[in-house]
This record gives structure tokens, sequence and C-alpha cells, in this order.
């Protein structure tokens, strides 16, 4: 391995120990915690290593966010290699509300609602955040096209929107607020109602609402 090999799986093992770090002090302490000193403390580094990797509090957020989605995807991936392409739909929602057997959500989801506060004052955070929600309600606007191709894009909009507005919800009251895992199946099974009710009524006179940002 050369130099230069080294010296990039060093940073990348620097970098996803102050994360892994991070994600810890997050869950135990939340917001009101999170500072380079107590990363450091977390993580058993100097605050001047935390801040060779990190210079800001809002790089390591995003740097977190990006950390975060690729446990994410890493299950969903090996999940829908499982399912195959018959009920995928399915799984993407039992995987998101908690109720996928044998692919458990990571246990970070406080974390989340602390991305959501942080980035009030962060700008690009908010920009990271807006284009993952963005990339899920497109993956589930067509898995949703796929599993009810009778569906016209603007239910399929709608649909998409309001699972991400529920997902995170959901997470906020089992996760942050300690509410039982009981919820996973209620809420899950509240999702396959709306979905059905979008499939068994005509929706043609509905307004069409665009989702975009308030400054977009």
């Amino acid at each position: 391995m050369s130099a230069q090999s080294r010296k990039g799986a060093e940073t990348r093992d620097k970098k996803t120990q102050i994360l892994d770090a991070a994600t810890k002090l997050l869950r135990k302490r939340g917001l009101q915690a999170f500072s380079f000193d107590a990363i450091a403390g977390e993580a058993g580094l100097s605050r001047q290593l935390v801040r060779y990797y990190y210079s800001t509090l809002d790089d390591l957020m995003v740097d977190l966010c990006e950390h975060l989605m690729l446990v994410y995807q890493e299950i969903l991936t090996t999940g829908i290699v499982k399912v195959g392409q018959v009920g995928r739909l399915e799984f993407f929602l039992d995987f998101f509300f908690g109720a996928a057997d044998g692919h458990a959500l990571p246990d970070n989801l406080e974390v989340y609602d602390v991305f959501f506060a942080y980035a009030v004052g962060s700008e690009p955070l908010k920009d990271r955040l807006r284009e993952l929600y963005k990339t899920l309600r497109h993956v589930i606007t067509h898995e949703l096209a796929v599993a009810h191709p009778h569906l016209n894009a603007k239910a399929r909009e709608e649909l998409s929107f309001l699972f991400v507005s529920m997902m995170h919800a959901h997470w906020s009251f089992v996760a942050t607020l300690g509410y039982s895992s009981d919820h996973n199946r209620i809420t899950r099974q509240a999702f396959d109602t709306l979905i059905a009710s979008y499939v068994g009524e005509e929706r043609a006179g509905s307004a069409t609402v665009q989702v975009v940002p308030r400054d977009g």
C-alpha cells in the first residue's frame, strides 16, 4: 500500500471514529452537548485532532448525516436483494416504519431529530437534508408506480410526501419521546390504509400542490 493510500485509510478510520463518537454523544445527551470538546472526549481523541479533520461543527454534522445514511443504504440494499422485484414497496415501508423482520432500523433515530434542530441555523445541513429526503421521495414515488401503475403522478407525489412526513414524525415519537415500538405496526398499517384510499377513489378534482422549499 502506498503512503497516500495509507494516509487515506487513516483519515477514513479517524473520521469514522469521530462520527461514531458524535452519534453516541447526540443519542445520549442531545444537541445541547454537541461541541468539539465533548466529541473529542467521547472519541478518546484530542480536540486538536478532531478540529484537524473537521474545521467547523457544520462540516462535522453534514458528514455525520452522510455517514448515517450509508448505514441505512447498506441495510436497504441487503433487504432489496433478498425480496427481489416483488414486494419492494412493502419492504421499503416496513423498513422505514421499523416493521421489517430481520432488517431492523439502526439504533440512532434520535440523531435525526438533532439534525432537524441543528438545520434551523445551518444552511449546509438544511440543503443536505432536503436532498436526502427528496431522493427518498423519488424512490417511494417510483416504487408506488411499480406496485400501483394505475395511480397517477399527482397521487404518487402526494403519497411520497406524506410518507416522508409520517416517517420522520413516527421516528420522533418512538425514539425521542419513547413511545412503545408497538407503534411501528400501527403506523405501518396506517400508511397501507392511506395508500388504499388513493387506490380506491377518484382524485381528479383535487388541487395540485408542488412540493418545494419555501425559498425555492
